[in-house]
């Protein structure tokens, strides 16, 4: 081979190198910025869970008076047998 060819190769493989630098250094910046994400939304996911089961709560019925009734009732026939 020609001193030029192979100058020429060489100059191509130098800048591949760089190249594969710069796509590892911004995969290393992508990485970080994924996992910022997955944890802003893991906290998110968090907080909207917690706000579901507190809306969840608000529409369940009181059945505190259905649990009384039967209690009331056993206890008024307990006071007619004495």
């Amino acid at each position: 081979m020609s001193e030029e060819r192979l100058d020429r190769i060489e100059t191509k493989v130098d800048g591949l190198v760089h190249h594969a630098g710069e796509v590892d250094r911004r995969l290393d910046a992508l990485g970080i910025e994924m996992r910022t994400l997955h944890q802003d939304t893991r906290h998110e996911m968090r907080v909207l869970h917690e706000e579901v089961l507190d809306r969840i709560a608000a529409l369940a019925p009181d059945f505190g008076p259905m649990r009384r009734e039967p209690l009331e009732a056993a206890e008024r026939a307990r006071h007619r047998k004495n």
